[in-house]
């Protein structure tokens, strides 16, 4: 029963700056997790490992990062008889200047390592699994080519995979986003559809072979929660049973917060706490919601700065919550400060009003111009 892992979408060289100081320590994960790959296809003894695209975030990453990848490969070689199957991507696209085409001599010295779409091979034969795995790359980043749609199973052997780099139009996808049709994958002959673009882990649901991308191994941007796995899948003449296997260390967290009633940023703290302990392999993100008093305390950029040690990075919250005071708290506010002087002059021009329609603004504007004097944000 043959065995291939599957994965896409790595990124090596990236820059990641939406980390801030914590970027760096990112880019090192990224090569942390594919070393897991490497170690992953070891020991399981793997016929095939497949990286359908994005192995690099560019054409012209970082020669450590090139170096990189030619050590973990040459010491999957050297461990394994696992063959190496690589896809180029709409990130490190193949052509003249591709880092495939540019480090050709180095890839072809490791035995074992296919690099579809160069020297015009759109195929690499897995003679021990009696399998091929076929591919066209993209040849720049953005395409409206049907790139899949040309290729063909091979009849000589019992399993045939198809790899491509793209969007399948099960959602509104754009035209030049390397188009996969639905169609395409009910072709008969094939055995799995191996995908790669999308960061988040999808299964295509249909009739044909199983299609799947793996998403980004490791988290490489902060909308893209479903990251953080690789597809092991086993053939037989029964068809392809695919298993989502968690690879990547860090994750991300999505988390809303209500801060009603909070007196200070610290009892904002522990309710984030609360709805997300502590780890320091999580990247969190905030919406921060309800009702807060006008006496609070809290400084939404104080929050980050109390929990950053508590998590691997700490975003900027969203701040989506409401001031609003009653009439005591507004007339309680003094009039030597700038905030109590704006309230008495926005109250005579509500007195003042002509209709209730105009009140109401006015009014909505008290509450507005309030809070945003206070630092807060505020919901009209």
């Amino acid at each position: 029963m043959p065995t291939v892992i599957h994965t896409a979408d790595v990124h090596l060289g990236a820059s990641l700056g939406w980390l801030g100081a914590r970027a760096s320590d990112q880019r090192d994960q990224l090569r942390q997790t594919f070393r897991s790959i490497i170690d992953l296809a070891v020991q399981e003894d793997a016929d095939c490992l497949i990286i359908a695209g994005d192995l690099f975030d560019s054409n012209r990453p970082p020669a450590s990062a090139v170096r990189f990848v030619l050590r973990e490969l040459a010491r999957l070689c050297d461990s394994s008889e696992t063959q190496t199957v690589i896809l180029p991507g709409s990130h490190d696209y193949m052509g003249e200047e591709s880092v495939f085409s540019c480090y050709q001599d180095e890839f072809g010295q490791i035995e074992r390592v296919h690099i579809l779409g160069a020297r015009d091979v759109h195929s690499a034969v897995i003679p021990r699994a009696s399998l091929v795995v076929h591919g066209d790359p993209p040849r720049s980043a953005r395409s409206s080519e049907h790139r899949l749609a040309r290729l063909r199973p091979d009849a000589d052997y019992e399993y045939n995979i198809a790899v491509a780099h793209g969007s399948v139009d099960i959602l509104p996808v754009e035209p030049e986003d390397h188009p996969i049709s639905r169609d395409e994958l009910l072709a008969p002959g094939w055995s799995y559809f191996a995908l790669g673009h999308w960061h988040s882990w999808r299964e295509i649901e249909g009739k044909g072979a199983p299609a799947v991308y793996p998403g980004a191994p490791e988290v490489i941007a902060a909308d893209q929660g479903g990251c953080g796995h690789i597809a092991r899948i086993n053939l037989s003449s029964d068809g392809a049973r695919v298993a989502k296997v968690r690879i990547g260390t860090r994750r991300l967290s999505n988390i809303q917060i209500d801060v009603g009633g909070a007196m200070d940023t610290d009892e904002i703290a522990r309710r984030v706490a609360a709805e997300q302990p502590k780890d320091a392999n999580v990247i969190l993100s905030m919406t921060l919601t309800g009702l807060l008093p006008v006496g609070t305390g809290f400084e939404p950029e104080a929050l980050s700065e109390i929990l950053r040690t508590d998590y691997f990075h700490v975003r900027s919250a969203r701040l989506n919550y409401e001031v609003r005071l009653g009439q005591d708290d507004l007339e309680a506010l003094p009039e030597r400060l700038v905030i109590g002087r704006f309230v008495r002059l926005m109250k005579e021009q509500i007195d003042t009003a002509e209709d209730a329609g105009q009140r109401e603004n006015l009014e909505a504007a008290l509450q507005m111009g309030v809070a945003l004097l206070q630092g807060k944000d505020v919901l009209a």
